[in-house]
């Protein structure tokens, strides 16, 4: 694969083609269609189809205009098309994984409020994906709790139930969230608040990262430690190298044996979208996590045509291999009035383990 130089406008503005670029994510549309990508929708989130249509014509237009994705439904979820009703999240959660991953059948799986699982559908949307033949092989959810918001019970059990899906070859994307080290959105604390899902050992967390001339963590991107899962095998090494460094800072504010966050990073500030029909920007992990999501589908569409399968759960091998992501190592998350954690070199709770780099995974593979 060839990188070319980054266009001028992606200092200030991100879209597919800067992410290309700079990932060294393919242009050629993929070629499996056993492949997929699942893109969940909640709070009554919708996904225009008109708005993806602009999007394409204006940031792909090298994509069919006809171009566009499935609907699944979940505890009475619909997907109107009234452009006045398309809303912000949805949106973007489409227009990026239709956009970076070409031609991997999408599928928007809208989750309505008819739900009784004690946390907005999150588990039903996954039981009903476990109840499929071939559930999708990356499930992109840009939506999340403040870990202490959830019980101990239902987390666990949701918890389980993504190791399940991941088991069955299925990447289970989050965002790590937008509040620093104050959790989902900035708020006034003492001791730091970490998110769920990304807390669950079982999934891959995203941060958020900004600028290319280096790359650096966005400020907003949280990060940190669960109160309820410990630190999994898998990032240990990392983790406790990470503690050593950082000393006494932040000293009982977080819990330094839980499972640490994010997992990895992407673009996550000044992302162009199409909303009702007009061009703007929206900033938040939220963008990083189906970024991350379209990269792995197209991962998976080479290990499929090599006859291979999907990559399923990632934490595992991506902690193997930490070289092929690009390390970020400035930055910080603050909140509860401190500087939050600071990103150094190797894997830190801000941006992970760093940005993907396409071409060094693919080669994993041998590919």
């Amino acid at each position: 694969l060839t990188k070319r130089a980054l266009p001028a406008s992606c200092s200030s503005e991100v879209t597919p083609s800067c992410l290309q670029e700079l990932y060294g994510i393919p242009f050629t549309p993929a070629t499996q269609s056993l492949n997929s990508i699942g893109v969940s929708g909640f709070q009554e989130q919708f996904a225009n189809e008109a708005d993806l249509k602009t999007f394409l014509g204006n940031f792909r237009p090298d994509v069919p205009s006809t171009t566009t994705f499935l609907l699944d439904t979940v505890d009475g979820g619909t997907n109107t098309q009234t452009r006045s009703d398309a809303e912000i999240e949805a949106n973007l959660d489409i227009q990026y994984t239709v956009g970076v991953a070409t031609n991997v059948p999408n599928t928007f799986i809208s989750v309505g409020e008819v739900n009784e699982d004690g946390i907005d559908g999150f588990l039903d949307e996954i039981n009903f994906l476990l109840s499929l033949a071939n559930p999708p092989q990356v499930l992109s959810t840009s939506y999340g709790f403040n870990e202490a918001d959830v019980s101990s019970q239902i987390a666990t059990n949701l918890c389980n139930a993504y190791a399940q899906l991941g088991a069955r070859g299925t990447s289970i994307i989050f965002p790590s969230g937008d509040g620093g080290v104050a959790g989902s959105e900035s708020e006034s604390c003492t001791a730091f608040i970490p998110t769920f899902p990304s807390t669950c050992p079982f999934v891959t967390s995203v941060g958020a990262t900004q600028g290319n001339s280096p790359e650096v963590a966005a400020s907003f991107t949280s990060g940190g430690f669960s109160n309820l899962f410990s630190t999994p095998s898998y990032q240990s090494c990392e983790v406790s190298n990470y503690l050593a460094s950082l000393g006494s800072t932040n000293s009982g504010r977080f819990n330094r044996t839980g499972r640490a966050y994010p997992d990895i990073s992407a673009q996550g500030a000044d992302v162009v979208i199409v909303l009702q029909g007009e061009t703007g920007t929206v900033s938040g992990t939220s963008a990083s996590a189906p970024i991350v999501a379209s990269i792995i589908a197209l991962i998976n569409d080479r290990l499929f045509a090599a006859g291979g399968s999907s990559l399923g759960f990632l934490n595992p091998l991506i902690y193997a291999f930490p070289e092929v992501f690009t390390d970020i190592t400035s930055g910080n998350n603050p909140g509860c009035n401190t500087n939050g954690f600071p990103a150094i070199d190797g894997w830190d709770p801000v941006a992970g383990l760093g940005s993907p780099n396409f071409a060094l995974l693919l080669a994993l593979f041998g590919l």
